[in-house]
């Protein structure tokens, strides 16, 4: 089975991080299928990169000067006019195309179809279907509503990595059947290790610190805990933002409740959620939080907000849900996860975690839907 991947986002030499669920994703699918993805990066020269990641899986990733739209628009249908004719010159058609988030990459798509007739998948990440964010899909241009529409109504198949991403879609794109197949974890990396018990137990958070993730209502929340025990910590990974930091040095939490690690690498981030005990995620709004998925593989109960695609990661067995910017919930949950912390199968958090977002069962959940558009 061959398929070309069309990215949106990919992770490359010049943002290393953008995308890398989609590059989990690949490299998943790929011990079930011939995979090569292409992607285009607007930069400041040209050149073009082919990387073999494994005996199934190359990355052409084209760099090319950045002009004004038309010429960005031009530039991006004739890199990927110039990868099919390679592509079909060398292997024949794919059986079909795999597009990871709708705009621009579902465009060539649509394209690609007309032209040759291959069928296509559309896989969305992006929570821009939530009003939570200032750039909402109902705020963006009529250009971009109106392809996104025709782009997710060509696909043969649509997946979402939530439940609460697709019925989004459906009320704001076009009533379309979704299948959810979720992100990947690297779960030689994120493996469940027994939780450590020294007295003091160890919370943390990790995120990009945007807005949305709300740090300024975990600090708040902390400070209210604080006040009732000291038995605890918080560990805050992610870009250091100095309001944030000003925030928890007026309260006198800085470097002796909350501590900053600011940005790690990625390998670093699996050590850090095995030194602590739970994970909190406060956001306003989430599609699927990687993290969330990474800390349950890795046997660490989470505290999640009870909004879009996390709070179906999260039961009874692996966490507690509170409400959206509540913090005295918050306050009362990692209350009752320090105390009822022992209640928790953590081998079992991750046993069943690993089942499911491992990178053998994402890629054979994506292998069959292939299966189910390829004649």
């Amino acid at each position: 089975m061959k398929i070309i991947w069309l990215c949106s986002w990919y992770p490359n030499e010049r943002d290393i991080f953008t995308g890398d669920f989609i590059q989990r994703q690949a490299i998943a699918v790929s011990a079930f299928a011939d995979i090569e993805v292409v992607h285009v990066v607007f930069c400041d020269k040209n050149y073009t990169s082919v990387q073999k990641v494994n005996s199934q899986l190359q990355e052409t990733i084209y760099y090319r000067k950045k002009g004004n739209t038309l010429f960005n628009l031009w530039t991006y249908f004739h890199m990927h006019q110039k990868f099919i004719k390679q592509y079909r010159n060398a292997k024949g058609n794919p059986n079909a195309m795999h597009v990871q988030i709708p705009i621009k990459a579902g465009m060539v798509a649509l394209w690609f179809k007309y032209l040759y007739q291959i069928p296509y998948v559309v896989t969305e990440h992006y929570g821009i279907y939530n009003r939570y964010l200032d750039d909402h899909f109902e705020s963006r241009s009529g250009w971009f509503r109106f392809l996104t529409k025709w782009v997710v109504r060509g696909a043969n198949r649509l997946t979402t990595v939530s439940y609460s991403l697709g019925d989004d879609m459906n009320q704001l794109v076009t009533k379309k059947k979704f299948t959810v197949i979720s992100n990947v974890v690297d779960t030689a990396l994120f493996q469940y290790t027994k939780p450590e018990k020294n007295g003091t137990f160890q919370f943390i958070h990790i995120s990009n610190m945007i807005p949305l993730k709300n740090i300024h209502g975990i600090i708040e929340s902390v400070e209210k805990l604080w006040q009732q025990r000291k038995d605890f910590l918080v560990v805050i990974v992610g870009s250091i933002v100095d309001e944030y930091v000003q925030l928890a040095k007026e309260k006198q939490l800085l470097n002796s409740v909350i501590f900053f690690k600011g940005e790690v690498p990625y390998r670093q981030i699996a050590t850090e959620i095995k030194e602590s005990h739970s994970l909190i995620i406060f956001s306003d709004t989430e599609s699927q939080s990687c993290v969330v998925l990474e800390s349950l593989c890795s046997g660490r109960p989470a505290i999640v907000t009870n909004i879009g695609g996390v709070k179906e990661l999260i039961d009874d067995s692996n966490g507690y849900k509170v409400n959206v910017k509540d913090t005295n919930d918050l306050v009362e949950k990692m209350n009752r996860m320090i105390d009822k912390y022992d209640s928790f199968d953590t081998e079992k958090i991750s046993e069943s975690a690993v089942a499911k977002y491992s990178y053998d069962a994402v890629g054979q959940q994506f292998y069959n839907l292939y299966k189910t558009i390829i004649s």
